[in-house]
């Protein structure tokens, strides 16, 4: 015969009383250990004691939030945001920085524990810890039939809205504010991911340190946009210091934030951004570095560790601006790309900069690449690959005759895998610099060194 569980049984299941957080890990998570099961918990801090709720379960590993912080670690400061612990943009608002940079070092080292690394550098700090981001997508959406744009809760599709952020600069709310009244005043409709109805999707917000410049992106369902005119009225007689307009169109029921036509409502359809001598012209699509001062020294670096009259492969090159960047060191630069506007800006951008020696090809990298080794020898390839990392078989062609690599990631878990099947090919990996691109955030821009030796 079963027994029935009560509810108040039911409860004390889901509650670890008394959990100590030992440490952080990759994605932010304070973990703890209940009885050697270990219990992931955002928001924590090492040195905390609470009560936490366990939310869901993996197999063996247990998530959970902290239900009462029973006593609090030494290292845990108030965060200076209202919605911080519901939205997912910052992680370690309540780390002072110094904290932030110590447990991101013991993290990397720890996810590169079972890789051999010759030298591991000591992370390098932002120079700016707020408002450095240049660029943000915000999801637009509707709370009490009332449109909102923000950015999502951490692992949900709920939009938080902010009075104010520590990651972007101010000006970006006040034009989210602005534009949110164009939305009510037009009656525009919010897309909807569930049936698909509806026309604003995104409010993407592009800022250049170095101008003051600024490009407003729309992503819209369709090519229908009521009151554009309005629109753009509205938002440059505030914001003078926004010099475009443009309207994105996404018609696919899919989480990917851009379409792939745009419709200039305004001004122009790029601005102008600048990491150490070198400029870049960056439409609304592009990818750049967020965080343009701790690029350039993540640049620098690069460029330091290539030798004079190299011929290079800067693969997944973006608008070039790596490639750019280092071409006064290096005999060649060939950029590798699949993303065709991306492939344009860089061939506009080396014209900008007056760099000769610098040549572009549209493609998958895991095509392009191969082929480019069988036509003739390069000395170093620099890999700035997406989250995803690089694909198995392309390491799997690298030729032998490469004799460096230059590893840039965003993720160091898909890195260090990769790390492992390139010292299977006959490499040594020299070196180690993490950056902190992210700051207030898990995120880690690791940069390694490898050589045939």
């Amino acid at each position: 015969m079963e027994t029935a569980i009560s509810a108040s049984e039911k409860e004390a299941m889901r509650i670890i009383e008394k959990l100590k957080i030992e440490k952080l890990v990759y994605k932010g998570y304070g973990l703890g250990f209940n009885d050697s099961n270990p219990i992931f918990v955002p928001y924590s801090v090492p040195g905390d004691i609470a009560d936490v709720e366990i939310e869901y379960q993996k197999k063996d590993v247990f998530f959970g939030k902290i239900k009462e912080l029973i006593k609090r670690s030494p290292h845990r400061i108030e965060p200076d945001c209202e919605v911080f612990g519901k939205c997912g943009g910052c992680d370690w608002l309540n780390i002072p920085y110094e904290k932030q940079l110590e447990y991101k070092q013991l993290i990397i080292n720890e996810i590169f524990r079972n890789v051999k690394v010759n030298k591991v550098n000591k992370i390098l700090a932002s120079s700016q810890q707020e408002y450095y981001r240049n660029k943000s997508f915000f999801p637009i959406s509707e709370i009490q039939a009332q449109p909102v744009i923000g950015m999502f809760e951490r692992k949900s599709h709920t939009v938080i809205q902010h009075k104010h952020c520590r990651l972007y600069p101010p000006i970006f709310v006040k034009i989210i504010v602005t534009f949110l009244s164009y939305m009510k005043a037009a009656n525009v409709q919010v897309y909807n991911e569930q049936t698909g109805k509806g026309i604003a999707r995104h409010l993407g917000i592009r800022y250049s340190k170095i101008t003051g410049d600024i490009l407003v992106v729309l992503v819209t369902k369709s090519r229908k946009l009521p009151f554009s005119k309005q629109l753009v009225r509205t938002l440059t007689e505030e914001f003078p210091e926004i010099v475009g307009i443009v309207q994105n169109i996404n018609p696919a029921r899919t989480n990917t934030i851009l379409g792939n036509e745009n419709k200039l409502l305004y001004g122009r359809d790029h601005i102008f951004e600048k990491i150490g001598k070198k400029r870049y012209k960056l439409h609304s699509s592009s990818f750049f570095q967020v965080n343009s001062g701790i690029a350039e020294q993540m640049y620098d670096f690069c460029r330091a560790h290539i030798k004079s009259n190299d011929k290079i492969i800067d693969a997944y090159c973006g608008v070039g601006s790596i490639g750019i960047f280092v071409a006064d060191k290096a005999a060649e630069v060939i950029g590798i790309e699949n993303n065709k506007f991306a492939v344009q800006d860089a061939v506009s951008n080396a014209k900008l900069d007056k760099v000769e020696n610098c040549h572009f090809i549209t493609g998958d990298v895991e095509q392009e690449l191969p082929i480019l080794c069988r036509k003739e020898k390069f000395d170093t390839i620099i890999f700035d690959p997406p989250r995803k990392g690089l694909d198995e078989h392309l390491i799997k062609k690298l030729p032998d005759n490469i004799r460096k690599i230059i590893y840039i990631s965003c993720n160091p878990a898909t890195q260090a895998r990769d790390a492992k099947l390139l010292l299977e090919k006959g490499f040594k990996i020299i070196l180690m610099q993490p950056f902190d691109m992210f700051p207030h955030t898990y995120h880690i821009e690791n940069v390694l060194v490898l050589e045939r030796i």
